[in-house]
């Protein structure tokens, strides 16, 4: 016997800040945080790009093939800005 169950699950949590990638730094400097910047101050193109390296790497790390998505209409990133 066979039962589907269906449950809800939650969205991704959406961070507040993007960090930057540093250099390597040798163990006896000690542990500095990496400089962050909240998500308010990137360009919207920063932030499509960013989004979409996520998009890669959720489908890479659960080793699906990202279903096909329609393409918005030409207009709708320049009516974004």
């Amino acid at each position: 016997m066979k039962a589907k169950i269906e449950i809800e699950l939650q969205p991704f949590t959406v961070p507040n800040f993007v960090l930057t990638v540093q250099e390597p730094r040798p163990k006896q400097d000690g542990i500095q945080e990496t400089p962050k910047y909240p998500l308010s101050e990137l360009d919207p193109e920063t932030l499509d790009k960013l989004c979409d390296e996520f998009r890669d790497a959720v489908f890479a790390k659960a080793g699906k093939q990202q279903p096909a998505r329609c393409m918005p209409d030409p207009s709708y990133h320049s009516q974004r800005r």
